[in-house]
């Protein structure tokens, strides 16, 4: 176990921002978990990759601690995995043994568990999709939670709501499909995304949750559906991108914290970005939207 006083949130996160935490600690183990859990008092925040996470600028008065549990398993189709295992590289090993359920989701960034946390997807895949069970610590034991018990939904789960519990692992079962298919899939989606999110880029990938039509009201939806080009519509989804370039976002800015230029939904730190910056970007962002068509936009990304 990795254990550090004053650790920097901005190495933690893949937006660059945020002030000083405490104390850190990275878990390799169970048996680890167990133990911090007993003897470290006060505050917790439990974090992956921190690819999904705005810090704050006045840090973090407590324990940071980041799941680093790593396991690959193959039991014919299914697969055991680790929370912190790379997301693209757990894909890479499964795309490999010719298990089909995950390819459309590659380059998407995180861990294992921040992927099943959020309810991660792409191009109509989601990881609720080929889980069939998630292991969780409660703060006591460690137990099995079924994926009916998940609540999974549009880019959250029951473990939004659960706080204390945490994500160690998580069993998946699969399709079999020819690997050199499901590995070209992948390269081809990443070369994509890519062109989207340049390598190096601090930024969480998408900012705000697209839309989905079903889940409006009646007459919500028809205002939108009428004020917007219906060919956008995707898997059922009004892209947040479409909306917010439609409202002139691409290229605006506060302080360090953009919106590319080539993306709506891309917000990124150009250097120097405080959290301050991001909150007062993504109100200014929904309010546009909200006004134009009706919606209201939430954030894909979490506050620490």
């Amino acid at each position: 176990m990795r254990f550090e006083k004053g650790k920097s949130l901005k190495s933690l996160t893949s937006l660059g921002i945020g002030g000083i935490a405490s104390f850190f600690a990275e878990i390799k183990k169970e048996k680890e978990l167990k133990k911090i859990f007993q003897e470290a008092g006060g505050k917790r925040y439990v974090i992956g990759a921190g690819s999904n996470l705005v810090a704050p600028d006045s840090g973090f008065s407590g324990f940071i601690i980041k799941i680093g549990i790593k396991a690959f398993e193959i039991k014919g189709n299914a697969i055991y995995s680790g929370a912190g295992d790379n997301l693209l590289d757990f894909i890479k090993k499964i795309n490999k043994s010719g298990l089909e359920g995950m390819e459309k989701m590659a380059g998407i960034p995180g861990t294992v568990a921040g992927a099943i946390y959020g309810n991660a997807g792409a191009y109509g895949q989601e990881i609720k999709d080929s889980v069939s069970r998630v292991r969780i610590f409660d703060g006591k034991r460690f137990k099995w939670i079924k994926k009916e018990e998940c609540k999974f939904g549009y880019r959250t789960s029951l473990f939004k709501k659960r706080k204390n519990w945490v994500i160690v692992g998580a069993e998946f079962f699969f399709k079999k499909e020819n690997p050199a298919k499901l590995c070209k899939i992948s390269r081809d989606i990443i070369k994509l995304r890519e062109k989207k999110y340049r390598p190096g880029l601090l930024c969480p990938g998408s900012f705000f949750k697209n839309i989905i039509l079903k889940n409006l009201k009646p007459s919500v939806r028809k205002k939108l559906t009428e004020r917007i080009d219906n060919s956008k519509i995707i898997y059922g989804k009004v892209p947040s991108g479409y909306l917010l370039e439609e409202v002139g976002a691409k290229g605006m800015s506060v302080g360090g914290i953009r919106v590319a230029k080539h993306h709506g939904n891309l917000i990124y730190n150009s250097g120097g970005g405080k959290e301050r910056d991001v909150k007062k970007l993504a109100g200014i962002l929904k309010g546009l939207v909200s006004k134009k068509f009706g919606v209201r936009l939430e954030e894909e990304v979490q506050y620490l």
